[in-house]
């Protein structure tokens, strides 16, 4: 009888203990996590060859943003770009520019309380993707389907840093999108992760932190989380719990090999996630969205040649070019489609 009570003595005292650690430490991850690194976004300028746009949220707020190579009726496809915290639209004249002397059309948008489009009263975003933002890119989507000259135009999702990973989930949720190139992005838990190891120091000692199981670890952070979203009156999106709907033959990662923030570990973590079959270029001598400025040419030379394998652009122009127009000709580029495996 003794050793039962023994027993019974011993759980309630670490249910107690258990639950007391998790209530001093997950404010103190929380913390860790709203911690927002210093980026220097450079401010892009206006583009006086661009056709404005704008188009609402679910929610009613007013998303602006911008067409480059508009122009165009006979496009090889949509780069639907997505810049990353504190960029604007402008600045995909900069990262797409592979793309609009290829013919591609791109489409580029201010998400809400960021540059041009209107503010959520009560949010302030932070480099943490959240269903804010994701509503943000469904109004996009919505948009893209309702204009007659980009509801039919095969799309590829291009993003920067959050942006990478508001372009990775837009891949798992809609399936028009066909591409996907994420340009210094993370996973939201894999990120809180490494963080966490690196500044456990400042919340409980590492010899403890050590010692805890792993899914004790993992239930601290996932409070600490809930904690953040409770504060900031949001909700996180998260990658892991998605990627399954991702085609990761279709992604392209790029990082920069000297990225203090989204590491090379990191970028090889979120690979792993996304599967063998995706592609990750980790750029030497880059640091965080500076990969492109670095290494200009052989940046443009991958994110055009992921694009033509992708959306089959070169076959799309080609089936265009000679079969003339109307049913007869719509029949045989079906048919042209068909023997190339499309």
């Amino acid at each position: 009888m003794v050793v039962i009570y023994l027993v019974i003595g011993i759980l309630i005292a670490t249910f107690i203990f258990e639950r007391a650690f998790r209530r001093f430490v997950a404010p103190k991850i929380r913390d860790i996590f709203e911690n927002m690194p210093p980026f220097n976004v450079p401010v892009e300028p206006e583009n006086a060859a661009a056709r404005r746009v704008e188009f609402k949220t679910a929610d009613g707020l007013v998303l602006r943003g911008s067409l480059l190579n508009a122009e165009i009726q006979d496009a090889a496809g949509l780069i639907l770009f997505l810049p990353e915290l504190h960029g604007n639209h402008w600045m995909a004249q900069r990262y797409c520019q592979a793309f609009l002397n290829e013919r591609f059309i791109v489409l580029s948008f201010d998400f809400r309380n960021q540059g041009e489009s209107d503010t959520l009263a009560g949010y302030a975003p932070i480099h943490w993707m959240t269903e804010y933002e994701m509503a943000d890119v469904e109004a996009a989507m919505e948009f893209i389907g309702s204009n007659e000259q980009l509801a039919e135009l095969p799309i590829l999702a291009y993003g920067i840093s959050r942006g990478g990973v508001a372009a990775l989930l837009a891949g798992c949720r809609y399936p028009r999108i066909r591409a996907v190139i994420a340009d210094s992005a993370f996973g939201t838990m894999a990120m809180i992760c490494f963080f966490v190891d690196r500044f456990v120091k400042h919340v409980i000692p590492e010899w403890v932190y050590f010692l805890l199981p792993k899914w004790h670890v993992n239930m601290t952070l996932r409070q600490g989380v809930r904690l953040s979203e409770s504060g900031r009156n949001c909700r996180y999106a998260h990658l892991e719990s998605e990627v399954k709907g991702l085609e990761s033959a279709n992604v392209l990662l790029i990082s920069g090999a000297r990225d203090s923030y989204v590491t090379p570990e990191i970028a090889r973590r979120l690979h792993e996630m996304i599967g063998s079959e995706a592609d990750l270029w980790i750029v030497p001598g880059a640091k965080h969205n500076m990969s492109r400025g670095l290494q200009t040419d052989e940046y443009d030379r991958r994110i055009l040649a992921h694009a033509r394998k992708c959306l089959n652009a070169e076959s799309d122009a080609s089936v265009k070019e000679g079969l003339g127009s109307g049913p007869a000709a719509v029949s045989r580029m079906s048919e042209r489609l068909a023997s190339q495996g499309l």
